[in-house]
């Protein structure tokens, strides 16, 4: 029988910050599009296939939001692709730091690359996906989407939750933007992370 759903709540510490800038924000970045990061032998494209150019380049890319006068979160990329007809950014090796109203940082994301579309602010990311905030959640996973009609974040990857000792694994996430409330789609399994730093089964 397949096994169901599993929903779980991280109740964050007091004065805990949200996560959310972070993930739209990880959303903004989108960090996947595999056919920026990965090399194949062979062209999988159609012979006589056009080979579409960015509007423009940058390397050791940097871009910071703000909102009226406050910075939300500043992006470091190696390198980014714009693409002014598709709406696109394309960004390799990002790092993001969110801020909260006071200028203090509280969360971070790093990826191998990303891409945001920008008529609808959905993201992905991909590539050795980490969310790390202040209050001590970790997010890992190989992809991520924001979607941002709905304010969810999605994966359909292996996925892996930390907060202190405790560890949640499994395949497929729907999530808050805050990450404190989220649902893991199959092959869930929990873990108390041991003196020696090995993961032990919780009974």
């Amino acid at each position: 029988m397949p096994t169901a759903p599993m929903q779980f709540r991280f109740v964050p510490a007091p004065g805990g910050r949200a996560l959310r800038v972070i993930l739209a924000a990880c959303a903004m970045f989108c960090l996947a599009l595999c056919a920026n990061g990965c090399e194949k032998d062979t062209d999988p494209r159609p012979a006589g296939a056009v080979v579409e150019t960015p509007d423009q380049e940058v390397s050791d890319f940097s871009l910071t939001e703000s909102v009226q006068g406050t910075r939300k979160w500043t992006l470091w990329a190696r390198w980014a692709a714009i693409y002014n007809e598709k709406a696109q950014v394309h960004a390799r090796n990002v790092r993001i730091d969110f801020f909260e109203e006071t200028g203090d940082k509280f969360s971070e994301l790093k990826a191998d690359s990303g891409i945001i579309y920008q008529r609808t602010n959905d993201m992905e990311a991909a590539g050795d996906v980490v969310v790390r905030t202040e209050e001590g959640i970790t997010l890992e996973t190989q992809s991520l989407k924001w979607l941002n009609a709905s304010q969810k974040i999605v994966s359909e990857d292996f996925v892996r939750i930390t907060q202190g000792r405790d560890v949640l694994t499994g395949v497929g996430l729907i999530s808050d933007a805050s990450l404190n409330e989220f649902e893991i789609k199959s092959q869930v399994q929990a873990f108390v992370v041991d003196e020696e730093g090995k993961l032990v089964p919780k009974e």
